[in-house]
C-alpha cells in the first residue's frame, strides 16, 4: 500500500525518511529539488519544526 504525505517545505528543511535525510535545496515554480543523504549521520539538531511534537508520529 503507498501513502501520500503533503508537506510544506522551505530551502534548507531537513526531513528524515527511514534511514535517509532529504535536505530542501531548491524551489522553483513549485518544484523542489532534494538533496538524499543516506549515509546514516543523521542529526535530529538540524530537522525542521515541521510537526507539532504533540502530534501523531508519520507511518514508516
Amino acid at each position: 500500500m503507498v501513502q501520500f504525505q503533503e508537506l510544506e517545505v522551505a530551502v534548507g528543511d531537513v526531513l528524515r525518511i527511514g534511514e535517509m535525510t532529504v535536505t530542501v535545496i531548491d524551489i522553483e515554480n513549485g518544484e523542489v529539488t532534494f538533496r538524499i543523504d543516506d549515509s546514516g549521520n543523521f542529526d535530529p539538531a538540524q530537522t525542521s519544526d515541521l510537526f507539532d511534537k504533540n502530534s501523531a508520529p508519520l507511518p514508516r
